[in-house]
């Protein structure tokens, strides 16, 4: 089966169940493709991640002394 059989597959059950196909730039969105931060905390903050901790021991990380 090739990517666009499955795809068309795929479209098909969703609407067979009556989900709503996303559009291209619907899953661009969903996916947040392009969408770039500028910190690695305003990254975790805008993906549902907790912060990194600030001072403590980071798990099995180790920093140059």
């Amino acid at each position: 089966m090739s990517t666009v059989e499955q795809i068309e597959q795929l479209v098909r059950i969703s609407r067979e169940f009556g989900r709503k196909v996303a559009t291209a730039q619907e899953a661009r969105e969903i996916s947040k493709i392009g969408v770039f931060y500028d910190t690695v905390e305003e990254t975790l903050l805008a993906n549902g991640f907790a912060p990194n901790r600030n001072g403590a021991t980071q798990g099995f990380l180790r920093k140059a002394v």
